[in-house]
């Protein structure tokens, strides 16, 4: 597998990266054909969010290998986790300054909006991915739907610990956002994210500790290579 650090790079081809995770899955070409759709739905929107959304299922892959746990259903919600943001207003995913309550109420519609656009083909990662933004202060949704199905009692456990892991790779890549407002320097971006993820996550201090250890999370961030004149 390749590291985060390629990942951030703009210049990588992370779709090619993708289909390679999907093969060594296992995932059929009809189920990666289907993934794909959905997300090309959101690089129409804006191709950030579609690049986030790649890193995010990498990254779960990658954590739940490390956890032991099914590799399969941790890439399929970090690759899903963000669909519903097809159906908000790019003015609104692309924005940068002069945030609106407003804003904010649009964009937590997307977790509610994912589940709704998967659920009946990604019943699993439907209810996963309702869990993304419910470890973090002012959570949501502030209700969730009832069980799609009838679940075994070691499936309803394991839907919100994929959903723990989803958030704490969701917010590891998007912190790293803050890379060209940071002035300090590439290490201090990666120290302070790191002190972040520690901030707003005590009770998995143990787990991002071990993920730092295992360099599935690290401090070092891409640096473009300067621009040399002609």
């Amino acid at each position: 597998m390749s590291s985060f650090i390629e990942y951030l790079d703009p210049s990588v081809q992370l779709g090619p990266l993708f289909m390679e995770a999907c093969k060594e899955l296992k995932i059929d070409d009809k189920q990666s054909s289907v993934l794909l759709a959905f997300m090309r739905i959101v690089d129409l929107k804006d191709p950030a969010t579609s690049r986030h959304g790649i890193r995010v299922a990498l990254l779960c892959r990658a954590i739940a290998r490390f956890m032991h746990l099914d590799q399969k259903a941790a890439f399929y919600s970090g690759a899903l986790h963000d669909v519903g943001k097809a159906q908000t207003d790019p003015k609104t995913l692309t924005k940068t300054s002069g945030w609106t309550q407003a804003d904010t109420e649009e964009i937590r519609s997307h977790v509610m909006d994912g589940y709704r656009l998967i659920r009946g083909q990604f019943d699993f990662s439907a209810e996963v991915i309702l869990w993304h933004h419910r470890f973090q202060p002012n959570s949501y949704p502030a209700e969730l739907p009832g069980p799609l199905h009838e679940y075994s009692q070691g499936t309803k456990v394991m839907i919100p610990l994929f959903g723990r892991i989803l958030a704490l790779a969701d917010q590891f890549d998007a912190t790293h956002r803050i890379n060209d407002k940071f002035t300090a320097g590439p290490s201090a971006v990666g120290e302070w994210v790191k002190e972040q993820m520690f901030k707003h996550n005590p009770d998995q201090r143990v787990l991002i500790q071990e993920l730092y250890d295992a360099d599935i999370f690290t401090t070092r961030v891409f640096v473009p290579e300067p621009e040399v004149a002609a």
